[in-house]
């Protein structure tokens, strides 16, 4: 009975024709999640009526588009290469100000993006970050597009310097920051003895930065959880990142400034440099990070000592950008390091093995 029972489950049990699946989302899968995220922030960004961003966003992804029909027509690339490319150039539209002219703009994405696969044409991806690339020369060659650090040394000297601009008018605020700030100061924060600065709300929302990257950090943050959730970007990198540039800026930064001890400003370096769009979009960006995990903690750490060095306080303008670069050379130095450790490891196994042959054949 108990033979004709499993017998009738064998017959019952579907044959499946991949016997092999992912233990994590593929690149695809991956690529199309970050656009899926890109897509909910352009939406953002039409709903707040910039249409200028919104122009120099599609001028980008045209030329990324450009670049991708002729790989796919002639370089026979595959279909999820195509999503790539199109991700990357919708984030070079991102990190442009939104004044920025958009033929050149089209042109800026289609000259790079083909330069990179013309490059790194047996590669999906390179070892450097194209978007940081493009982005920095876009920088290089048109500087007056680029908004100018409004931080200055008498901002910086105080306990709240975020707090201080927003009240100087720099930071809209929006009709519905007093009640929630009111809210979560005489319930949750009342607890811990904490109080949320009058504009902060609305920073965290919007921070209506002429560059849409540096925008939308609270929507940034729910993007961060949809990709870690599932294993689609490791969490490690911007995790470590986040908490030493955090560090730095809390512990660090009033030390050089004279500030009131330990209160380095947290808000306006999060929310005005593009640093937790960073952190989510750039800064592990496929092929440009280490692969163990002690690699991922070590390039972590050096990314948030970087961001502070470059982009300091916050409000830069393409700070960020440097950062990722230089992370990316960094990181080809800890993937040697990670090949000599794997090399190691195989050769022990190896040894480990003729042992235990050795043994057998004695036996």
């Amino acid at each position: 009975m108990r033979n004709n029972e499993f017998d009738y489950k064998i017959k019952r049990t579907p044959v499946l024709l991949k016997p092999y699946f992912f233990i994590k989302p593929s690149i695809s899968a991956i690529a199309i999640r970050v656009l899926i995220m890109l897509l909910v922030q352009i939406l953002f960004l039409a709903i707040s009526k910039s249409y200028h961003a919104l122009g120099v966003i599609c001028a980008s992804t045209l030329g990324a588009a450009c670049t991708a029909l002729i790989g796919y027509f002639f370089k026979k690339d595959q279909g999820f290469t195509s999503i790539i490319v199109i991700v990357q150039g919708i984030l070079i539209g991102m990190f442009l100000p939104e004044n920025y002219p958009v033929v050149v703009v089209f042109f800026l994405a289609f000259m790079i993006l083909s330069i990179e696969k013309i490059i790194f044409s047996n590669c999906v991806n390179s070892w450097v970050n194209v978007v940081c690339v493009a982005v920095i020369i876009a920088w290089s060659i048109g500087k007056m597009y680029f908004p100018e650090c409004l931080v200055t040394s008498d901002f910086l000297s105080v306990k709240n310097p975020s707090a201080l601009m927003v009240k100087n008018g720099i930071f809209p605020v929006y009709d519905f920051d007093n009640v929630i700030t009111g809210v979560l100061n005489s319930t949750v924060l009342y607890w811990f003895k904490v109080t949320l600065p009058e504009g902060i709300i609305s920073l965290l929302w919007d921070s209506h930065s002429v560059i849409p990257a540096f925008r939308f950090t609270l929507f940034t943050l729910f993007s961060s959880v949809f990709l870690f959730s599932d294993r689609a970007f490791s969490g490690i990198i911007p995790m470590v990142f986040t908490i030493v540039y955090g560090l730095l800026i809390r512990l660090v930064l009033p030390l050089i400034t004279k500030a009131p001890l330990f209160q380095g400003d947290l808000i306006l370096a999060f929310c005005t440099s593009g640093t937790i769009f960073t952190a989510v979009f750039l800064l592990q960006w496929f092929g440009t990070k280490p692969i163990t995990i002690a690699g991922k903690i070590i390039y972590g750490i050096i990314a948030g000592c970087i961001a502070f060095l470059i982009a300091g306080c916050g409000y830069s303008a393409v700070g960020m950008c440097y950062t990722v670069l230089i992370c990316n050379t960094v990181n080809l130095l800890i993937k040697v390091i990670e090949e000599k450790q794997n090399d190691k490891k195989l050769t022990r196994l190896v040894e480990v093995a003729e042992k235990l042959s050795d043994k057998e054949d004695e036996e």
